[in-house]
């Protein structure tokens, strides 16, 4: 998958009426791999909608919000792992638990972990759990990951790597994000973005011979004239993964006065 979450719970003091403590959520980001050694294959995880809650959040000020909520999921699409109809995924009520709150007849894209020992919610081994520290999001706002997801299930390659102003040691500042990165075969274009750590992957790439292009972005302060020589071409024949950086131009240099 293209980001992981790792949840971090932080005791932070909320001064309110009565004063005291109550648990706060911190979700710590891994940036997205950028090569295939780090690139992770697909977990569980399914396109489902709310069919039934029980225990639900309570979300009036200072109401018990002790154990867990439990949402029956219809399976709309098994993304990996889930070829079952219906599945249990269970939550906290809290506000700053890292839970998930999930709403009656909505559709999400949910990546349930299982709970080996006891939770520090409470939540039995074995349960499925949701939180907010996943990639777990309405169907909605995961257009893009599913397309990813998508093409890697149907098969074919993972093409992942920088796009920099220049080669050598890596240097953040020579990464270049928010550019388009293409590959090109005969009449067929594949095009994905870079991130904001310049990091650009393809998935699902069939066997062939493609040819590297990029559209930079407009605000990228490059000298478009000084092409750093051609760009590469790869070839896909069968491995899985092909990790390729790319370098595309100069930095415009700066002028003495």
């Amino acid at each position: 998958m293209s980001r992981v979450w790792i949840r971090v719970s932080i005791a932070l003091f909320v001064v309110g009426t009565f004063g005291g403590c109550s648990p706060a959520c911190s979700c710590l980001k891994v940036p997205r791999p950028s090569n295939c050694t780090d690139l992770k294959p697909i977990g569980p995880s399914f396109v489902g909608t709310v069919i039934e809650i029980e225990n639900p959040p309570d979300e009036r000020r200072l109401a018990d919000q002790s154990g867990l909520s439990r949402y029956r999921f219809r399976i709309d699409e098994n993304i990996s792992g889930f070829k079952e109809k219906e599945v249990d995924i269970y939550s906290g009520r809290e506000g700053g638990d890292c839970s998930y709150h999930f709403r009656l007849g909505q559709s999400y894209f949910v990546t349930p972990y299982k709970v080996g020992l006891m939770d520090l919610d409470g939540a039995e081994p074995g349960k499925l759990m949701a939180g907010i520290c996943t990639e777990t999001q309405p169907t909605a706002s995961a257009t893009a990951l599913l397309k990813e997801l998508r093409a890697r299930k149907r098969g074919g390659a993972t093409v992942v790597g920088l796009l920099r102003t220049e080669s050598g040691a890596d240097d953040y500042n020579h990464r270049i994000p928010d550019a388009t990165v293409e590959l090109r075969i005969d009449n067929t274009t594949l095009s994905t973005q870079t991130d904001i750590e310049g990091v650009y992957q393809f998935s699902g790439v069939p066997a062939g011979t493609y040819q590297f292009a990029v559209k930079l972005p407009a605000d990228f302060q490059v000298a478009a004239a000084q092409a750093y020589g051609s760009l590469p071409s790869i070839s896909i024949i069968d491995q899985p993964c092909y990790a390729k950086d790319i370098y595309t131009a100069h930095k415009v240099p700066t002028r003495r006065p």
